[in-house]
């Protein structure tokens, strides 16, 4: 049997920022900024081909779905 580090549905709505292109073909996101000792997000460079049109620009609002390994699974747009 396997143990779950944390509770399925933590993984399924994650809060994200995006911050920018710092590499080629990747685009930096932070998760959870705001909150708690991950004041500024925890950082996670991203595939850029995992962004759907228009959702790769600064300051953009996501919502990050990750697997067990806290690998991002898909990414969609956050309404303020």
């Amino acid at each position: 049997m396997i143990e779950e580090k944390y509770p399925a549905d933590w993984l399924k709505k994650v809060p994200a920022v995006v911050f920018g292109s710092l590499t080629k073909g990747e685009i930096r996101i932070h998760l959870h900024s705001g909150n708690g000792l991950a004041d500024g997000g925890a950082p996670r460079d991203v595939p850029a081909g995992k962004f759907p049109a228009g959702l790769h620009m600064p300051n953009t609002l996501l919502w990050v779905e990750l697997d067990e390994a806290m690998n991002v699974v898909s990414l969609w747009k956050r309404d303020t």
